[in-house]
């Protein structure tokens, strides 16, 4: 019984899926996220440096999210920005993503959490 639910669960989930989604995500990242948060979502991009002591961009690495708190959430900032959600208005909606775009970008900052 264990192969078999084994078996469904690679069958349903292929794991080549998940790393082409985290691929496409962290490329998303790049593009959109780490100039402010850094490659490693550290909060380190070099936007962040010109940014006051209070609005500094979350270290994502860490995994402690102030209104993500479930990927439902996440989406909602990322398509409307910090500032619907009474965060930093610095945090700036990203226009132009699909479904799927925001799905691989999710993926992959939770990939970065240590």
């Amino acid at each position: 019984m264990k192969r078999l639910m084994m078996f469904l669960v690679l069958i349903l989930f292929p794991l080549t899926s998940y790393a082409a989604d985290l691929e496409k995500g962290k490329t998303l990242f790049e593009q959109r996220c780490a100039s402010c948060h850094g490659n490693e979502g550290k909060g380190d991009g070099p936007a962040a440096q010109g940014f006051p002591a209070n609005m500094k961009p979350r270290n994502l690495a860490e995994g402690k999210f102030k209104a993500a708190t479930d990927d439902a959430k996440f989406k909602e900032l990322l398509t409307k920005g910090g500032a619907s959600l009474g965060l930093s208005p610095l945090m700036p909606p990203q226009a132009g993503l699909s479904d799927d775009d925001l799905n691989n970008i999710i993926a992959f900052v939770h990939s970065l959490k240590k």
